[in-house]
């Protein structure tokens, strides 16, 4: 029987260093389509913790302060703001600086002179309604919490309830803050 002629793809050489062409050829973009995957994994899996900072802006009636455009910041956005919260503008001439998830904590801790942080199940950001460091805006519909006041926690019974009055502020307070008497 004669030989027959001998392949050159049935030699190792050969194959090992085709192999290394194709998978040399193919590393590039599947290389970098598999990067891409697994790191869009690692950050769906394990999302990045995201730094922001607050401005209170304690002029020009604190218009960075304001809980309702704050709570863009939260994690979760749907983190209730009771007791007033949602109407509460913050002045205060020291900005924050916390990580998302720890940012409605990070306000009550800073200001638990007018906010205590009940935990999102449990009643949310609550404004202390019977504080030195709250007052009410002319019409009652919005109140101003001073950051400077606001540094001490005044008690439990401070919070009171969303029926009690919170008192007017002063025409020095709204003139300090800018806001209209």
């Amino acid at each position: 029987m004669a030989d027959s002629p001998k392949s050159p793809f049935k030699s190792p050489w050969v194959t090992g260093i085709g192999g290394f062409i194709l998978g040399a050829i193919l590393s590039g973009p599947l290389g970098n389509l598999g990067t891409y995957i697994l790191d869009e994994g690692r950050t769906f899996i394990f999302p990045q913790v995201q730094e922001v900072t607050i401005d209170f802006n304690a002029t020009r009636a604190c218009s960075q302060g304001r809980l309702v455009a704050i709570r863009e910041m939260f994690a979760d956005s749907n983190t209730p703001l009771t007791n007033g919260a949602d109407t509460l503008s913050i002045c205060d001439t020291e900005s924050l600086q916390t990580v998302r998830p720890n940012l409605p904590y990070e306000l009550s801790k800073r200001f638990p002179g007018c906010l205590v942080w009940r935990g999102k199940e449990s009643g949310g950001l609550v404004m202390v309604r019977k504080s030195d460091a709250i007052c009410a805006v002319p019409g009652g519909a919005d109140f101003i919490c001073e950051g400077a006041k606001a540094r001490h926690f005044t008690g439990t019974n401070s919070i009171a309830d969303s029926v009690d009055a919170v008192k007017p502020c002063s025409d020095d307070t709204l003139r300090k803050f800018g806001f209209r008497s």
